[in-house]
């Protein structure tokens, strides 16, 4: 079993989609080899003997379930959906659009689609190839489509679930009809996610032949999934700071124990993770508001203290634009009901503000439910994962960087940084769960070079990389492009980077510490400047990574545009076609925030 998840992203092709790849994998875990032995025999001997239904009952109209997420969110949203139909009896094929071939969309009949917005309104990496067949000649007539959009953003960002926006249209063009109007949620889209699931079961019975067969779930207990509503608690086994005492920015490695027979991830995934809210923060809300800690309040359908919910399960230090409107209703302050009706001007509001920093400047009458009611949920942080599970399969190392600022007269704490660098001691426990990323992922091949770009906590996925190729015993040609402020505060992993140097691993290994010298000097400046073996590594077949700042990330694509023409004879818009290619290759990843 070890084997075959640590070999997951070496499958070859097979014919289960990812939710039943995910739980034969869920099945077969501790099965030892006369168990596997068994079992392979049993199922082989299912396919032989097993009643034939009808292909055209339980195959028409088929129903794919397609989601493309860069925060787990929408892969969770599409697997209770597929659960819900599934009890049903329905047979519903579930793709990450990583997976899926873009013009199998010419084939389908119904299909249904959750999907997030990173960015400026951007789709999520995974659903790159999946966007640029629409939007190319190439694509074809969907007239026989029909389909329905989740999409899931953040109302405080201007391009609030454009890509599902984009989506839509995109297929509208093409000739889909439409089964549901596009639903748009918010930060807190649990309850939203739950009516359109009913309402989606509602539409596919509607679209299912009355003579359809259905597949009858037989009565067994579900492998136990961990996920945003129910994350494994890991336990701390070491935390120690990675910058020196005078940098200006705290940065800390983390180590978490999880049970590897439950928890597996790949290198270029990420963890969210959540978190307790700062009890003195608590105490201060609670003065000010006037309220008791002690008194019973209910969250959906759980009931707790007032004290517990605050400090377990809403969000007290992302203010979001929605909670100062809500909260300007209970105010006679004109100055906050002004605000809430300009969004630029509550976008800058909520900027650099806690929800403290609300309640202290404009009080209010509220009660102890009135005020959960008003309050988000806590929404979980991604950490890319800093090791790999290969090397340390009982383990997760994170890179966590402590969010610090001084504000409206007031210091301010990171949610989650400020729990895992300050208050967490060793044996606490932690929820999370793993979000994978195929967008992010190392060559098939680990003869292929590697080119690594990233800022600050950005190198994280890269030391998980290197532990992986160092585990499996290859040599691939690599190169590491770093940069943060200091090379004697700010070098995070410099050991390690040091020791696959003095090995072989890493063949090459190019920094910029931006505060070192009176001229500032980025890693993108720094990759123009070593322009010419850059243009060689990528011609030679190299993949090119970017882990880092959506900042970062542009200036490295236009330093690559400037590469390609200097290096490589382009002119602006066949240097932008070669990078374009990089991409469609999956030569040219990234993971940007």
């Amino acid at each position: 079993m070890e084997v075959a998840v640590q070999n997951r992203e070496r499958f070859p092709a097979h014919p289960l989609d990812d939710l039943q790849l995910t739980r034969l994998q869920q099945a077969i875990e501790g099965l030892n080899s006369e168990q596997l032995v068994w079992a392979s025999g049993y199922l082989a001997a299912l396919a032989a003997y097993q009643p034939k239904l009808k292909q055209a009952a339980n195959e028409s109209p088929a129903l794919t379930l397609l989601y493309a997420t860069q925060s787990g969110n929408a892969r969770s949203v599409a697997e209770q959906l597929a659960d819900r139909l599934q009890a049903s009896g329905y047979a519903p094929r579930m793709v990450s659009a990583e997976n899926y071939r873009p013009r199998d969309l010419a084939k389908e009949k119904l299909l249904i689609v959750v999907i997030s917005t990173q960015g400026e309104g951007d789709p999520p990496e995974s659903a790159y190839g999946l966007f640029s067949y629409l939007q190319s000649k190439k694509s074809s007539s969907l007239s026989d489509l029909h389909y329905a959009i989740f999409g899931l953003g953040d109302s405080s960002y201007d391009q609030y679930c454009q890509a599902g926006i984009t989506l839509e249209g995109l297929l509208d063009e093409h000739g889909a009809k439409r089964l549901l109007d596009r639903v748009d949620a918010d930060v807190d889209f649990q309850q939203e996610a739950d009516s359109w699931q009913q309402q989606i079961h509602t539409v596919v019975k509607q679209h299912q032949p009355e003579d359809q067969a259905l597949i009858i779930p037989l009565q067994r207990s579900a492998p136990v999934r961990y996920d945003r509503n129910n994350p494994y608690q890991a336990e701390l086994l070491e935390r120690r700071r990675i910058t020196t005492d005078d940098a200006l920015s705290e940065v800390h490695h983390l180590s978490l124990e999880i049970d590897p027979q439950l928890i597996q991830f790949q290198p270029g995934d990420a963890v969210g993770l959540y978190f307790r809210n700062d009890p003195a923060m608590i105490d201060e809300l609670l003065s000010i508001t006037g309220l008791s800690g002690e008194v019973k309040v209910t969250l959906g359908s759980d009931a707790m203290s007032l004290n517990q919910a605050l400090i377990e399960r809403l969000e007290l230090t992302q203010l979001h634009p929605s909670v100062v409107r809500a909260w300007s209703s209970l105010t006679d302050d004109h100055r906050l009901h002004d605000l809430s009706e300009n969004i630029e001007q509550l976008r800058e509001f909520v900027s650099d503000r806690q929800l403290i920093d609300l309640v202290a400047s404009f009080p209010a009458e509220v009660d102890e439910q009135s005020l959960v009611k008003l309050l988000h949920h806590q929404q979980s942080r991604l950490y890319s994962i800093a090791s790999s599970q290969r090397a340390i399969e009982d383990e997760i190392h994170l890179t966590v960087s402590t969010l610090q600022y001084r504000s409206h007269s007031r210091n301010h704490l990171g949610g989650a940084s400020g729990d895992l660098t300050r208050r967490v001691e060793a044996t606490n426990r932690v929820g999370v769960y793993v979000v994978e990323n195929p967008s992010f992922r190392l060559p098939v091949s680990p003869d292929t070079p590697m080119i690594m770009v990233g800022s600050g906590t950005g190198i994280a996925p890269y030391r998980a990389f290197l532990q992986q190729q160092e585990s499996l015993g290859t040599h691939g040609r690599n190169w590491l492009v770093f940069g943060n402020r200091h090379f004697h505060q700010d070098f995070l992993y410099q050991t390690d980077w040091l020791n696959y140097r003095k090995s072989g691993l890493l063949e090459r290994i190019s920094l910029a510490f931006s505060r070192d010298n009176q001229e500032r000097t980025y890693v993108q400046a720094r990759l123009y400047e070593e322009g010419a073996e850059l243009y060689h590594w990528l011609q030679e077949g190299a993949h090119l990574y970017v882990c880092g700042g959506i900042e970062m990330e542009r200036g490295i694509y236009h330093s690559l545009l400037a590469v390609a023409q200097t290096h490589g004879g382009h002119d602006e818009a066949s240097a932008a076609d070669y990078i374009e290619s990089l991409r469609t290759q999956g030569r040219y990843q990234r993971d940007v925030y």
